[in-house]
């Protein structure tokens, strides 16, 4: 595999079917049921401000969008995919959500819109996606106001899920991705039908620590979901439990350092 630039994860990312792939495999109606809990968790970190307005930023389907207008908020998705938002203006057509929901083309490593300008941002799995993820993190901070939140969800590199594929691929010798390992994380790519695609996870600290550099206290560090297997296992019984204590971790335990979903709260101060 040739040194991968961020333009081949950028054109990959402009592609319908990667799209279409994440909302087969991850918006299914188990997993709405963890993100209206999450997404209660991030309103509730935001202080339930009904009526505002939110950036979704890395919006694809729009899926999230409507997760955040069901809970009072005005809602700009922004996405670089204008495939993604093609996607997303047919799932809002004819819907309450129309009056809800504006959508915008976005490249989050140089974003258009004001400095000091949003007091409500979500990034929900989409920094894991960008090769320069420090660009993007300037940029996300950048645009936020002084007092503003910023809700981050994340892959955890040091997750059991996450060791214990790379143990098992070592032991296995089956690793078919270029791997970097880098002050962000563990980067993964990959050689898809839409083209080369970066998946990354994330070094828990650098991303605190990097939100930090540009003026963002991390409020609040939590556990997602404990593990994504759902999506490869394949008897509806395993992906159930699987849900099942998905559920638990995240409404008990709530402990993120081996939970292979993160989600950060970030205020600008």
């Amino acid at each position: 595999m040739s040194e991968p630039k961020p333009l081949d994860a950028e054109n990959t990312l402009k592609q319908s079917g990667i799209h279409e792939e994440w909302v087969d495999n991850y918006r299914t109606p188990d997993n709405e049921q963890f993100y209206n809990m999450a997404f209660d968790l991030i309103t509730e970190s935001f202080g339930s401000p009904s009526g505002a307005t939110v950036v979704d930023a890395g919006c694809g389907s729009c899926a999230k969008s409507k997760n955040l207008a069901d809970r009072g908020f005005q809602v700009l998705g922004t996405d670089l995919s204008d495939s993604a938002l093609d996607m997303a203006r047919q799932n809002l057509r004819g819907t309450s959500y129309e009056n809800k929901i504006e959508l915008q083309q976005q490249n989050l490593t140089a974003m258009t819109l004001p400095d000091n300008s949003v007091d409500y941002l979500v990034c929900w799995g989409v920094l894991m996606h960008i090769p320069e993820v420090d660009k993007a993190i300037a940029e996300l901070s950048r645009i936020v106001k002084t007092g503003g939140y910023i809700a981050i969800s994340e892959g955890n590199m040091h997750s059991l899920q996450a060791r214990t594929f790379r143990f098992l691929k070592k032991v296995l010798v089956r690793e078919r991705a270029g791997v970097h390992i880098v002050p962000a994380g563990i980067e993964n790519w990959e050689e898809t039908d839409e083209g080369r695609l970066m998946t990354r996870q994330v070094n828990a600290q650098w991303l605190i620590a990097e939100f930090e550099k540009h003026g963002m206290k991390i409020e609040k560090h939590v556990a997602g979901q404990f593990s994504e297997m759902y999506w490869m296992v394949p008897t509806k019984f395993l992906k159930k439990s699987i849900h099942i204590f998905n559920h638990f971790w995240f409404k008990i335990i709530r402990a993120p350092g081996l939970s292979f979903g993160n989600i950060f709260i970030f205020k600008k101060l």
